[in-house]
């Protein structure tokens, strides 16, 4: 790992000062405006001196709709408790277009900027007692469609697995066996997902089989793995995919400096509850 955790961003007409950056992947939703370079200067690398390398850029227009601007907002969610069938996200949102700013027939809209399989964030907003407003991730989803006309603007978006409609056709039959977890990270791989976006059971790695991936959608590909599992597959609220068991795995409790009187055992126990935490005012903390 090599990445920055104090840099600057310096542009024509200002710089950015950006400190305790935590990952290999930032983002900020500045906006460099009448740019013509940007130039990124380290201060502090994660592990003292090093090589900085940008992998990727990728810089965009976001489009921010609030209770001012949305009539009306639907979400409709399904998912099989066995995966009997795929999961799947519906979200549909009605605008209000105010002084013709979502017009196909002018230059300067916002859906100019609109494409297809664009991505959609919904967001929960609760006002709280002292007046601040607490965000909680809604979805996020791909646009699906979208339409306007001179009083409303419609948008349609969907879960991810509606876009992997494209063949796999890298079965192939494994006389000395394969696992079910590489045959999954294969699939994903193939569809172009990141390997941030997806999370697999680690238990699969155990679980082998021979027989061939047959030429289906990518997302068919993954439920019959799933399926093959006993897995679930779900869409989390952040738009990363994960396929995980549906059955209780065989669990242990181990610890450390317990208490004489701690059971902690009874963590696993389906009855027979018991305290396995003291309640003293900071005591956990």
């Amino acid at each position: 790992k090599a990445y920055p955790v104090d840099f600057a961003i310096e542009s024509d007409r200002n710089i950015v000062q950006v400190e305790g950056n935590a990952s290999g992947h930032f983002v900020t939703e500045e906006i460099f405006s009448d740019a013509t370079f940007l130039r990124l200067v380290p201060a502090k690398m994660v592990n003292g001196q090093s090589r900085f390398r940008i992998h990727q850029i990728t810089m965009g227009i976001g489009i921010y709709f609030d209770n001012r601007k949305i009539l009306s907002a639907t979400k409709k969610e399904h998912i099989s408790p066995i995966t009997e069938d795929l999961p799947t996200i519906d979200f549909s949102m009605t605008a209000a277009n105010r002084d013709r700013e979502f017009d196909v027939e002018n230059s300067e809209s916002s859906v100019q900027f609109l494409e297809i399989g664009q991505n959609v964030e919904v967001l929960y907003g609760q006002e709280l007692e002292d007046g601040s407003m607490e965000w909680m991730p809604g979805a996020k989803l791909s646009l699906k469609d979208w339409s306007a006309d001179d009083e409303e603007l419609d948008i349609g978006a969907s879960d991810r697995f509606d876009t992997m409609e494209e063949t796999y056709y890298r079965g192939q039959l494994h006389p000395e066996g394969i696992s079910l977890y590489k045959l999954a990270d294969d699939v994903f791989q193939d569809a172009g997902v990141d390997r941030r976006e997806y999370y697999i059971d680690p238990y699969l790695q155990d679980v082998k089989i021979q027989n061939p991936v047959p030429a289906v959608a990518h997302k068919e590909a993954l439920q019959l793995i799933a399926n093959a599992g006993r897995c679930i597959i779900t869409q989390g609220r952040n738009g990363n995919i994960y396929m995980k068991s549906s059955f209780a795995p065989d669990m242990t409790v181990q610890t450390e400096d317990a208490a004489y009187y701690s059971q902690p055992e009874k963590i696993l126990a389906s009855s027979d509850k018991s305290e396995y935490a003291i309640t003293t005012p900071e005591y956990t903390k």
